[in-house]
């Protein structure tokens, strides 16, 4: 069976950028987790965002960022949402503007469709 198709391409995977303001790191690669390097862009601007957060929320515990990853070496991973996980094991996805602004901020692309 073919892979290659409307269905299923090849050439994107969602998956999960995890930040905890020491370290980055992915899951849901088919290529494994954190089988890719990341851009240095990605590292500092995850880190970057989990700072801000973090001065904001002081109970939180990481930050993840759900997204597209394509084969493109300067933005392989583009947003769509991001996940704020506290201690208390509760979390919330952070409003889309919020969002938006933060990735702009810190360079990391973010999808976004609107409706027209």
């Amino acid at each position: 069976m073919t892979h290659n198709s409307f269905l299923y391409p090849t050439y994107e995977e969602h998956v999960r950028l995890h930040c905890d303001g020491v370290s980055l790191h992915s899951d849901a690669l088919r290529s494994g987790p954190d089988a890719l390097p990341f851009p240095d862009l990605y590292e500092r601007g995850m880190s970057a965002i989990y700072q801000v957060l973090e001065a904001m929320l002081p109970g939180l515990v990481c930050i993840s960022a759900m997204g597209i990853w394509e084969d493109r070496p300067d933005y392989p991973f583009t947003a769509f949402d991001l996940w704020l996980q506290t201690a208390e094991d509760d979390g919330f996805y952070l409003p889309m503007a919020s969002a938006v602004s933060l990735f702009g901020q810190n360079g990391i692309p973010y999808f976004h469709k609107s409706v027209l």
